[in-house]
């Protein structure tokens, strides 16, 4: 093997460590990482450099990929000093970085779903579980700050949340607004845009899935806030509104709400027949199912030409899964399903990021 050839190869390696070292690593609270993971890549970075170093002879290449590895080191070795200073905070510190981690995934929602799109067409009963999930998360890290008052950077996270909780309560109030202001017809133009947004919830996180690994909660939801927008056509209609467009939406969504109770019925008919081990297992297949899908569509693709829809579906239905996760941990606390929490909550992580890396690439 050649010299340019062995630094090519190595080249190739490093880079799939520091693809790992993104996926476990970047943007996660320190108190919650793995050194024992983080070793591993420092030993196999050191020795892919001492590879190299050992080759006879001299190589522009080679030279650039021993810099390269010396790079990565000096990030990982770096980042291993603070995740130890974290963890020596003790797992009051670990508890209040994996809480920190859920609101950071709660706030993306709203990226996902409200920033800069039309409040005539958003669902408030997303902001309102967006909100009954962060005042849980609240209350945890208070009781944390409670305990340990000196812990670093809880007090702020504190802060950040309320500040977001506050955000969220007003918009969902704008929302509400938005959707009741204006003549009758411009009312039914909301509620028809309303309609459209839920039918495009329900299609993301249950049109072709697997029923048993889906959360009823969501589409009670859902199901509710249709029923919502039906009886608000209806009450325009008797209002004395004739639109044709109207009716028309009318009679999908009545059709579409005898559709979702079926389906309701239907997926906890076959959760109740799974067993915790079950659901476990089929949890984690469907997030692989979504690990896959991002692998075939997102890893190593030109962010600027992907698509944020697809990608919207993936951390949708992947969150989704974590917290039905979340919830089996709580009650079982089973090795297997905590290992695979901690794999989805990264993967999470990272698709967020490179939602987020998309919209700054299709903005230029």
């Amino acid at each position: 093997m050649t010299q340019d050839t062995q630094a090519t190869k190595i080249k190739k390696q490093l880079e799939q460590i520091d693809q790992r070292y993104a996926a476990n690593f970047a943007g996660h609270a320190r108190a919650t990482r793995s050194l024992d993971l983080l070793d591993d890549l420092i030993a196999s970075c050191q020795d892919l450099a001492g590879q190299l170093r050992s080759a006879k002879g001299e190589s522009a290449e080679r030279d650039e990929v021993v810099a390269q590895s010396e790079r990565q080191l000096e990030l990982y070795r770096s980042e291993r000093t603070l995740i130890d200073q974290a963890k020596r905070q003790g797992p009051q510190a670990t508890e209040a970085g994996k809480l920190g981690s859920r609101a950071n995934q709660v706030f993306h929602v709203y990226a996902r779903h409200f920033a800069g799109q039309s409040r005539t067409s958003r669902d408030g009963t997303l902001l309102g579980d967006m909100l009954d999930e962060l005042k849980t998360i609240r209350a945890a890290m208070a009781a944390l700050v409670a305990q340990r008052p000196d812990l670093e950077g809880a007090r702020s996270d504190l802060a950040v949340i309320d500040g977001r909780i506050d955000q969220f309560t007003k918009e969902r109030q704008e929302v509400a607004k938005a959707q009741s202001d204006g003549a009758p017809d411009d009312q039914a133009s909301a509620l028809g845009g309303t309609a459209n947004n839920l039918f495009a919830q329900y299609t993301r996180c249950f049109a072709n899935q697997p029923r048993v690994s889906r959360r009823p909660e969501l589409l009670v939801r859902l199901t509710g806030a249709l029923q919502t927008v039906r009886d608000k056509m209806v009450a325009l209609k008797k209002q004395g509104l004739a639109d044709a467009s109207n009716d028309q939406n009318l009679g999908i969504v009545e059709s579409r709400l005898v559709a979702w109770q079926s389906e309701l019925t239907a997926i906890r008919a076959e959760r109740q027949k799974a067993s915790a081990a079950s659901l476990e297992s089929d949890l984690a297949t469907a997030a692989n199912a979504e690990f896959e899908s991002y692998g075939e569509h997102f890893a190593g693709k030109t962010r600027a030409t992907r698509d944020l829809d697809r990608l919207c579906g993936i951390i949708d239905r992947l969150s989704e899964v974590e917290r039905q996760m979340q919830r089996l941990d709580d009650v079982h606390g089973r090795p297997a399903n905590t290992q695979n929490l901690q794999i989805v909550r990264n993967n999470l992580g990272m698709y967020t990021a490179e939602y987020d890396e998309i919209v700054k690439a299709r903005a230029h």
